[in-house]
């Protein structure tokens, strides 16, 4: 299947390099002045229990054909993918979201990656992220993030639907749904945000995946690659849309231990968040 970037007039020159060649890599992830990550809403605010929907999806996609995000109700993990967006749900099933969709939360940009980077596996996460990181010309910026290829295992989480009152999202995703998918071939779309944003956005590595059939998928806690084309951009800007709901405006969003709260929620599996690790 060939990436929606790719078909679209006027893509953009994409350096091919070799994984081993450090310099050319970085210097094909300079930013450029506009290439935007617009953010709806705000990572403590899902850590807070506000998951209904306040973002149009049409208003959403305006905004970016790639990114993440999550569903009205935590209503399933989302996929935009090549300007489409797909719910992962924790019933194991993808479906697509209509225009009807109301999103708590979400990541997109316009994707036009200036670097492409075969991987060879076999490749783990800490390995998959050491490779990336050794390329960025600065952890100061952010970068969108395509790895397409073959994955020989393959672990993501799906939450399940929430009802009001809702519960802090430490303690929903104690319950989360998990399913173990290789071998498997698909997409890890995701970002790269620096840590000085963590609450706003998730720092570090934020990866959802989506299998190539449309029929698999969720947000990626662990993986190991066969192989794969890894494909990137920096962004220079970000654009934060915050929601204007009276939940949000009278929230208090103070935190002791919010670094690591977000480190458990998002990297890590049901026993291993609720024993306290990252």
């Amino acid at each position: 299947m060939t990436p929606g970037w790719q078909r679209r007039v006027g893509a953009p020159h994409v350096s091919e390099v070799s994984a081993t060649d450090l310099r050319a890599v970085t210097a094909a992830l300079r930013p450029t002045i506009a290439v935007n990550i617009t953010q709806f809403s705000v990572i403590h605010a899902l850590m807070a229990g506000l998951y209904d929907g306040v973002f149009p999806a049409p208003q959403v996609l305006e905004k970016g054909d790639f990114g993440i995000g999550c569903g009205h109700a935590l209503n399933g993990e989302l996929v935009f993918v090549d300007g489409e967006i797909y719910r992962c749900t924790s019933d194991g099933s993808v479906t697509r979201a209509d225009e009807g969709e109301l999103i708590p939360f979400a990541e997109v940009a316009e994707f036009a990656p200036t670097v492409s980077v075969a991987l060879e596996g076999p490749l783990a996460r800490d390995g998959l992220e050491a490779l990336v990181s050794s390329f960025f010309p600065s952890p100061n910026l952010f970068f969108a993030i395509r790895i397409d290829g073959t994955f020989d295992r393959m672990l993501v989480r799906e939450p399940i639907r929430q009802h009001h009152p809702f519960r802090p999202l430490v303690e929903v995703m104690q319950t989360q749904n998990e399913s173990e998918l290789g071998p498997t071939t698909g997409s890890m779309i995701g970002f790269w945000a620096p840590q000085i944003y963590q609450g706003v956005t998730v720092a570090g590595f934020h990866f959802h995946y989506l299998d190539d059939a449309r029929e698999v998928g969720g947000h990626c806690l662990d993986y190991a690659i066969s192989s794969a084309t890894l494909t990137m951009q920096a962004l220079s800007s970000i654009t934060l849309r915050l929601p204007q709901t009276p939940e949000f405006l009278t929230a208090d969003f103070a935190q002791a231990d919010a670094d690591l709260a977000i480190r458990r929620v998002e990297s890590s599996a049901v026993g291993v968040a609720s024993a306290g690790g990252q």
